[in-house]
């Protein structure tokens, strides 16, 4: 008998003592060092974004000089040249994560932050528009050189990864369509005149009215490769797309050679 209520006390006190300790979660699939895409400042995914799109430009330009004998192509063989992983960055800063350029190994992408632009505009208290329609800008014209430099894309399957990890091509024209859809959807979230809630606009300085002469010129991109001559023409009779050098669409390198270098990549290899 004396045993058995030494026993019950012990338990007793066991789970007293038990009760009293701070508990710890010890379930860290989900990592507490990184933030969660709705925790996620928008400004920083379109500055991000910005930067990919301007990497994949200098990449896709650096070819374009080497294939039209601009630059030097550093030999004669095309094929040997430009082999099928030649464009793997472009297509990773495209849809998921690749590097913005030296020293940058994990940027996401332009479909992925444009997901989660999407997302935190969800909230009724936000209005992202003017993030969301620039992104959609970038995006559209990424998917339509893509297009351009292979003959395909993917878009229907992309940025769902849990279905689709091994996204399909779809065909160049139906990635072409994809795009212009997407041009007019970045029209529409400009012509509400959104606010640009501290966002740094790298290209056009926040000006939405160059942007949307941005997205007529694209358009006239698309359609003189389509054919598409009545829609053409319909652009040119409007007189809304860039034709002066104050719409110019460039990106301003800095001159900071440290922390970060933001040189032109090409000055930055060819001067140091």
């Amino acid at each position: 008998m004396k045993n058995l209520i030494k026993y019950i006390s012990i338990v007793f006190i066991t789970g007293a003592l038990l009760n009293s300790c701070e508990t710890t979660d010890l379930d860290l699939r989900v990592s507490p060092n990184d933030l969660a895409s709705d925790q996620a400042d928008p400004n920083l995914l379109l500055t991000s974004v910005q930067l990919a799109y301007g990497t994949n430009m200098q990449v896709m330009s650096d070819q374009s000089a080497e294939l039209t004998r601009i630059d030097y192509m550093f030999g004669r063989d095309y094929f040997n040249n430009y082999p099928g992983s030649d464009l793997n960055g472009v297509w990773g800063r495209t849809y998921s994560s690749n590097g913005n350029g030296v020293g940058d190994p994990v940027s996401i992408g332009i479909l992925t932050n444009l997901q989660n632009l999407e997302a935190l505009n969800e909230d009724p208290d936000t209005d992202l528009g003017f993030h969301i329609g620039v992104t959609k800008t970038l995006y559209a014209h990424q998917l339509i050189l893509l297009v351009d430099w292979i003959g395909s894309a993917a878009f229907s399957q992309a940025g769902n990864p849990g279905e689709f990890p091994a996204p399909e091509l779809d065909s160049g024209q139906e990635v072409y369509a994809a795009a212009l859809n997407l041009l007019d959807e970045a029209e529409a979230l400009f012509a509400a005149n959104p606010t640009t809630i501290g966002a740094v606009d790298l290209f056009y300085n926040e000006d939405i009215s160059k942007w949307e002469k941005l997205i007529n010129t694209i358009r006239l991109k698309a359609y003189y490769t389509t054919g598409n001559n009545a829609a053409f023409q319909a652009i040119i009779a409007d007189d809304n797309f860039i034709s002066e050098p104050e719409d110019d669409f460039f990106l301003q390198y800095g001159t900071s050679e440290l922390q970060p270098d933001n040189r032109h990549p090409d000055y930055a290899a060819d001067y140091t």
